[in-house]
């Protein structure tokens, strides 16, 4: 082979590298595009999804819950009802609104619910599940094996 030829197809052999590479990425794109497109028609109002969240932790104050709950785990008055919200990391107050989750534990309204439209169905704490989404699973990336 003379030197030119080898040239030619060294460049014939880049030109399909190259090709096949473009190909991988323009189908890496549309995807990840059209799964992006049907999470997005999946996705419900804030407000319907609060009342989902609503099902699984309602809302009440620190005060009445903190009143039921001691009564329940059998604690002396003498323990102070003082909490951290979590997320926040601010105290919470007698008088503020919670949320309460199956694994009692307590966090701001506006927190739990920031912490829930923001997809993620575990506790902060614990990482226990409390809710199970019906929308399909947010995939951000395709991974190709």
């Amino acid at each position: 082979m003379s030197e030119s030829e080898q040239e030619s197809f060294g460049k014939k052999h880049m030109a399909i590298v190259l090709g096949i590479g473009l190909g991988v990425v323009l189908l890496t794109i549309f995807v990840n595009r059209r799964d992006r497109q049907a999470f997005l028609r999946h996705r419900k109002d804030p407000s319907e999804r609060l009342r989902s969240l609503d099902a699984v932790s309602p809302t009440s104050t620190l005060e009445q819950w903190w009143s039921a709950t001691k009564g329940k785990l059998g604690l002396s008055e003498a323990v102070d009802g003082q909490f951290v919200c979590a997320v926040c990391l601010e105290q919470v107050n007698r008088s503020q609104e919670i949320r309460e989750l199956q694994c009692m534990h307590v966090f701001h309204r506006e927190c739990l619910e920031k912490w829930f439209l923001g997809d993620h169905f575990n506790c902060p704490l614990c990482h226990r599940a409390y809710f199970v989404s019906d929308a399909p699973p947010r995939n951000d990336f395709v991974w190709m094996v």
